[in-house]
């Protein structure tokens, strides 16, 4: 039996990615394509954008930050009334790796800022929920 190396071990769980996921939420109607047009924080070339399945992409260090279209995760009652409570028109689910969290977090909160809305947790009462002003 071949004998495995510590370091390969150690590598192996270097590599391990835990991708982090959330919604953000707005009142304003929106599209990725729009959202891209917001980015400053990273170089042009590093975002794209899927317009047949609204989604975006913004490549960071580690992994990328996906905005995509998250309207059809909400079909429970009490679900649809805390959208419609807030008015919302905009839903994207979004997901990072969690060692590019800052990075994600500038470009979150580039377009909280051009938008408005929030970003909320994947979570009964929606919490934590982040602003514009509480992200970073």
């Amino acid at each position: 039996m071949k004998k495995i190396k510590k370091s390969t071990i150690v590598e192996a769980q270097k590599r391990k990615k835990k991708i982090l996921e959330f919604y953000y939420m707005t009142p304003e109607k929106t599209d990725a394509r729009e959202l891209t047009r917001l980015i400053t924080s990273v170089d042009e070339e590093k975002v794209d954008v899927w317009p047949e399945l609204n989604l975006m992409e913004v490549v960071l260090d580690s992994d990328s930050l996906i905005f995509q279209d998250g309207r059809e995760c909400f079909v429970d009652p009490l679900d649809l009334e805390f959208i419609e409570e807030r008015k919302i028109q905009s839903i994207y689910v979004v997901s990072y790796e969690e060692g590019d969290a800052q990075k994600a977090r500038e470009v979150i909160r580039e377009i909280l800022e051009a938008k408005g809305g929030f970003l909320c947790s994947d979570t009964e009462d929606f919490e934590p929920m982040f602003t514009a002003n509480t992200i970073l």
